[in-house]
């Protein structure tokens, strides 16, 4: 074997001790079913016997990898297997060394003490390295010695010097196989080399790059032409530089016989790549530096990764640490408390040392809540209900899990909380269960607060209802008697009504029935409970123009009307007719007498509203004089006898009542464009 080979041996054991983060490692071959040792990783000699044959018990020529992360807790069931090593076996990884036609050459094996996790990645380098030690083996196990009679071999040193070589036949014989041999294995490793899955590269003693494989120049984004007129310290990221000029002279004192590092090098564009280097030496018999060999394995992936995870666990702890109002607590699947955090605390009275392995939320819950709950579940699910799966239940068939409950402090205080509760899944499968709880105590007294003021609305509504009936009833029913004897008075006695009282007292009591009745319309449209109707408007401004066919014609008023084929609204027919009866008719009140007047009604859909407008040239409003109280009771703007001031009052509060709004656009002399926005409905 090579000094080449042994270093290799001796290199790929501890590096796969490394990347597993273990004690001990240990390579073996397989002769005639009887195994020995190649090389290991400090195993102490008295335990490399047991160890051996450990090995071999577990691991066999048809397996890819065998993994015991917890050896003893894995083989409970298995006694047989057990054995008394010193150090005793907890973390255990083998993998078969198989040549390419199915020989079993060996095992790779790692070892530790204490139980670990291996990952995915792990596993894959694990099997590179095993897979190259078996090329390795292969190389030396396929060499054939090579016949001949010749006992004096004639040739040329490297400097073309007549080389004669005396010998035995069998000392010739050997000489010709270890020179077979060594040619062997130098084609063997160059093709390893070439097409190792990992990076492969030779470098000088000043860290220039001698040869590079494929996986180098793909990782590096160079070619080989490029890296060769560069050194490793050129694409080096400068922080981990010193560190790894540091190994290399302790390497080169040997100080150490390989390392291993994590590092940063610049690719060819610029970008930072994440790498393992693992780095071994190769001197002469002089001890002078001949070549380094560095294996480079790209971790990029797998950082960007980490750094991913990393942020999501601080923001999660962030949020977790910050949020003062909200409990968060979690479990594993059995329902012990895992996490607790600052608002738990604040919220439970308990700190998170006192519960967090010790107990479950349950600790919390008033045991009557949990009984009924548990009813309420076996009579959803026809089945008992017990312990804490009384609280996570629906979460672990992912239905919604959102309830009121009663929760307890460790002063004994209770306080009502809503309660959410979800199933935390790991590769599909649950692995504990989260829980976030609002105090809403708070908001159950303002709630109970709020139902005494609305008790006390209705009762007060009730009255006022009361009120309306008695104004609408008994009090025009007293004001129209009044009108109606002022009515007889003055056909029967018309010389009483030439006194100016008499005529005041006729003014004042049918200025009482008109007031009577504004109030009577204006309170029942505040305490309307009228039915919602789909309304066409287009219908209902037709039915109105017919309505009113005489006063439009005598007031030479052109209306057009702008309407798709049908306009639907939700709202209150009664409330919406007297809207279009109350804007037609205001705009025959107040046309213009120096114009033809006309008014103009249609329809656009604004802000997921509808509006209807209502366009009209008459004689217009001061909006910056009179715009505040437009919509006030009692005003008029101009001068026409008929004018009440009470119209857009109640418009406006009908509007307002179906969820709408009314907006107005006018000049004096101009026209008014009064504009009504209700609420939607597509049909």
């Amino acid at each position: 074997m090579s000094f080449l080979e042994i270093s290799e041996y001796d290199f790929l054991v501890k590096l796969a001790a490394q990347i597993c983060d273990s004690k001990f490692s240990l390579i073996t071959k397989i002769n005639q079913k009887e195994q020995s040792c190649i090389t290991h990783f400090e195993i102490p000699p008295n335990s490399l016997p047991s160890l051996l044959s450990f090995t071999l018990q577990n691991v066999r020529p048809s397996d890819d990898i065998v993994v015991f992360e917890n050896y003893p807790k894995e083989q409970k069931s298995n006694q047989n297997k057990t054995l008394n090593i010193d150090p005793s076996i907890v973390f255990f990884v083998g993998v078969p060394l198989i040549r390419e036609d199915g020989v079993f050459l060996g095992i790779f094996s790692v070892f530790d003490d204490n139980p670990k996790t291996i990952n995915p990645k792990q596993k894959e380098l694990l099997q590179n390295i095993a897979k190259r030690t078996s090329d390795i083996l292969q190389e030396k196990t396929t060499t054939q010695p090579l016949q001949t009679n010749e006992l004096i071999l004639f040739g040329h040193t490297t400097e073309e010097n007549p080389l004669s070589i005396f010998g035995t036949e069998q000392a010739i014989n050997e000489i010709k196989k270890i020179e077979k041999a060594l040619r062997v294995s130098e084609d063997a490793f160059r093709e390893n080399f070439d097409n190792a899955a990992i990076g492969m590269a030779l470098l000088d003693e000043t860290g220039r790059w001698l040869k590079v494989n494929k996986r180098v120049c793909d990782i590096l984004g160079y070619s080989e032409s490029e890296l060769m007129d560069l050194t490793f310290q050129d694409i080096t990221y400068p922080e981990d530089l010193n560190a790894d000029l540091t190994y290399l002279e302790e390497l080169v004192a040997d100080k150490r016989k390989f390392y291993q590092m994590e590092k940063r090098y610049f690719q060819k564009n610029g970008n930072i790549v994440y790498a393992i280097l693992a780095v071994s030496m190769v001197k002469n018999e002089e001890g002078k530096v001949l070549y380094f060999i560095s294996q480079i394995i790209d971790i990029t992936e797998q950082k960007l990764v980490e750094k991913k995870l990393k942020q999501a666990l601080a923001k999660n702890q962030a949020i977790l640490d910050s949020s003062t109002l909200v409990s968060i607590i979690s479990t594993d699947t059995e329902g012990t408390i895992t996490e607790f955090n600052h608002g738990a605390e604040k919220m439970l009275g308990y700190t998170s040392e006192e519960l967090i392995g010790k107990f479950t939320p349950k600790i919390f819950h008033i045991e009557s809540e949990i009984e009924e709950r548990a009813k309420q579940l076996s009579k959803e699910y026809n089945r008992t209900f017990e312990g804490f799966e009384i609280l996570t239940y629906n979460a672990k068939i992912e239905k919604p899990n959102t309830l009121e409950w009663t929760h307890k402090r460790k002063d004994g205080s209770t306080f009502t909380v809503l309660l959410s509760i979800t199933a935390v899944k790991q590769n599909e499968k649950i692995s504990g269960y989260l829980g976030v709880a609002v105090d809403i105590s708070e908001l159950k007294k303002a709630e109970a607060e709020i139902q005494s003021l609305l008790d006390i609305t209705n009762e007060q509504n009730h009255r006022l209802k009361n009120f309306t009936n008695i104004v609408s009833h008994n009090l025009r029913s007293h004001s129209f008697g009044i009108s109606g004897m002022m009515e007889i008075l003055q056909n029967s006695f018309p010389d009483y009504f030439q006194n100016e009282m008499m005529q005041l007292l006729f003014g004042a009591t049918e200025n009482l029935k008109r007031t009577i009745e504004d109030l009577t319309a204006v309170i029942k449209v505040n305490l309307a409970q009228e039915n919602y109707e789909f309304v066409d408007i287009g219908i209902m401004v037709q039915k109105n123009i017919e309505s009113l066919a005489l006063q439009i014609l005598e007031s030479k008023l052109k209306i057009e009307i702008d309407f798709p084929n049908q306009l639907l609204v939700r709202g209150i027919p009664a409330y919406l007719d007297s809207i279009v009866l109350n804007l037609i008719t205001n705009a025959i009140k107040y046309k213009s007498n120096d114009r033809n007047s006309y008014l103009k009604i249609s329809s656009f859909i604004k802000e997921k509203m509808m509006a209807i407008q209502f366009e009209d040239n008459g004689q217009g409003i001061d909006l910056k004089k009179h715009g505040d109280k437009l919509f006030g009771m009692y005003k008029t703007f101009h001068e026409n006898k008929e004018a009440r001031g009470v119209g857009l009052f109640i418009s406006k509060n009908q509007i307002e009542t179906m969820g709408g709004k009314i907006e107005v656009e006018s000049s004096v002399g101009v026209g008014t464009k009064f504009t009504v926005f209700l609420p939607y409905e597509q049909n």
